[in-house]
């Protein structure tokens, strides 16, 4: 028994995988048949036939539920074919087994979680590895670091970041990482001090030089940074450079080259859809539809949203006696704003389903004619005909669509006296919002500094925040202000709320799309940035009730507040 497992093991470290299996074949003593199916297993996962892997792994545990190596590989294997909820439940029992507590056993189930994006039950259990002295310490910190910035905590990103960079003090990647963070918050000192650093370690690193871009926009260098990513492109066609290109481009406004560029890089790299995608976005800018819509369906390699797989996708075809299911997906406020055309869908199916975010649930009640409002998990595939995401409404209804939301959808609010949330004088009620998700990757350019407001906030109005967060930056000043924070009301209670102000002022949140939605003035503060969205090329607002005020220049919001506060003063004369 012995000699014939020595012998098995022997071939399996030196790769000869068929002579490790032929013996595995060959064995016949019931005693180790436990040993010799998780043997077999190990074989199949090398050879990248995992349902046969995974069957022999099942059947090694069957034979010995006592024995952990079979559990361990089934980790291995949930790992690498990406099924991580599985991974998560093998960790666990594993970590049943260990009566000692060992710490790379927890770091596993945070591994497996973290993969999940369950990133604040991670960092829980990453935490009792650190605890139990697992060893790779600067490992653990990267990914607590890289799981605090997917749970949004900036703080201890930051933290955790400094932690690892603390035993391995020229790790570029963590270097790179720390300074992404700096530049989001605009750290003067620290992000001097880290570019310093980073050019000294190894200025031609790629990473420091496309982050470098970044470095030069937060100096209004845009100049600079348009010439180092040319230089990149021109001697590596580096691809993120062509994205970061395009992107600057699309900030200060100049579309034109911001097609340029991406024809460039699709001619480099066919077969990325995130750059047709991109492309895509770009049309849809100038009003040209039929190339434009066509792109924008890529955005699923975006999206990644992998659920309801067994379900059609509605491409047109005629949906009477037809069950169709539409899908949630991109930012609240996209939500919102396309909702619109449920209306068009609803006058050809027999039964509409809208499975919507959870966020969503309380306001999206049953206001449409034939149409049901669901969560995810109340959808059985087996029900529906078709599937179409929301977004993708736009390619069949909008160039035959002139209503907007407001005239279509009621949402939800309770029946109840919302002059409670009111302060009790003769003033007029402004809502405000002037920044939105301090991680959404547009943030730092349609988001904008809080002290930028200060005149407007002394005229004589009661203003009403609605912000979901107040970043760092501008707590002080909030703090000072004679804002009234709103941010702790349900999302039914603010819609109750919006509907009594006078006005809402908002940057593009979802905030502004509600505003809108439920028919409030709304005036809208819009970066210089392209955006298809506000439909700019071709004159048509997607809300009555909207008014925009753009950006002329991606460096400044002064323009735009001092038409804000001339026109606040004509219309409520203060």
């Amino acid at each position: 028994m012995a000699e014939t497992l020595k012998k098995i093991i022997d071939y399996l470290n030196e790769n000869n995988l068929d002579k490790a299996y032929e013996l595995c074949d060959q064995n016949t003593d019931k005693k180790i048949e436990h040993v010799i199916k998780n043997i077999k297993g190990v074989i199949s996962l090398k050879r990248k036939k995992f349902e046969i892997a995974k069957s022999e792994f099942l059947k090694s545990i069957e034979l010995d539920k006592k024995f952990i190596d079979p559990y361990k590989n089934l980790f291995k294997l949930n790992l690498k074919i990406g099924d991580f909820k599985s991974a998560i439940e093998n960790a666990k029992k594993i970590i049943d087994f260990d009566v000692q507590k060992n710490p790379i056993a927890y770091f596993n189930l945070a591994l497996a979680h973290d993969l999940n994006k369950d990133y604040k039950k991670a960092i829980e259990i990453y935490k009792i590895a650190d605890n139990l002295n697992f060893k790779e310490k600067k490992i653990l910190f990267n990914n607590m670091a890289k799981c605090s910035w997917g749970a949004q905590q900036i703080d201890n990103a930051k933290n955790y970041y400094l932690k690892a960079l603390e035993i391995d003090q020229n790790d570029k990647l963590i270097i790179n990482n720390l300074l992404i963070i700096y530049l989001r918050i605009g750290e003067k000192d620290k992000i001097e001090q880290f570019y310093k650093k980073a050019e000294q370690i190894d200025e031609n690193y790629i990473e420091f030089k496309l982050n470098k871009s970044d470095y030069f926009l937060f100096k209004d260098k845009i100049e600079n940074a348009i010439e180092l990513l040319k230089s990149i492109i021109e001697d590596t066609k580096n691809y993120t450079a062509y994205t970061k290109l395009a992107k600057i481009y699309s900030i200060i406004g100049n579309n034109k080259k911001a097609i340029e560029t991406v024809e460039e890089a699709i001619t480099n790299y066919p077969n990325i859809k995130d750059l047709k995608f991109t492309r895509g976005m770009l049309h849809l800018i100038e009003g040209n539809f039929k190339e434009g819509w066509e792109f924008y369906e890529l955005r699923d390699s975006i999206v990644k949203d992998t659920s309801f797989q067994n379900i059609k996708t509605w491409k047109g075809e005629n949906l009477k006696d037809s069950t169709i299911l539409v899908t949630s997906e991109q930012g609240m406020g996209d939500i919102l704003q396309f909702s619109k055309f449920l209306i068009n869908l609803s006058s050809s199916s027999k039964k509409i389903d809208f499975v919507i975010f959870d966020k969503l649930l309380p306001i999206f009640k049953s206001n449409f004619n034939n149409i049901n409002i669901h969560k995810k998990s109340e959808i059985l595939e087996n029900k529906y005909d078709y599937k179409i995401s929301i977004g993708s409404l736009n390619k069949y209804f909008y160039k035959d669509n002139n209503s907007n939301s407001s005239d279509l959808i009621n949402l939800s609010s309770d029946k109840k006296d919302y002059s409670k949330f009111f302060l009790n004088n003769k003033k007029k009620n402004i809502g405000l919002v002037w920044s939105g998700n301090f991680f959404g990757p547009r943030e730092p350019y349609r988001s904008i500094e809080l002290k930028n407001f200060k005149n407007l906030l002394n005229f004589d109005l009661n203003f009403y925040s609605f912000q979901n967060e107040i970043w760092d930056r501008d707590k002080e000043f909030f703090l000072k202000s004679n804002i009234i924070d709103l941010s702790k009301e349900n999302f039914v209670d603010m819609i109750g709320i919006i509907k009594k102000l006078d006005l809402m002022i908002s940057t593009d949140t979802f905030f502004l799309h509600l505003a809108c939605i439920s028919n409030k003035e709304t005036w809208g503060l819009i970066s210089a940035s392209s955006d298809w969205r506000w439909y700019e090329y071709y004159k048509y607002n997607p809300y009555k009730s909207l008014k925009i005020f753009k950006q002329s220049n991606y460096k400044s919001w002064h323009s735009v507040i001092s038409q804000i506060e001339k026109n606040l003063k004509d219309e409520f004369s203060c």
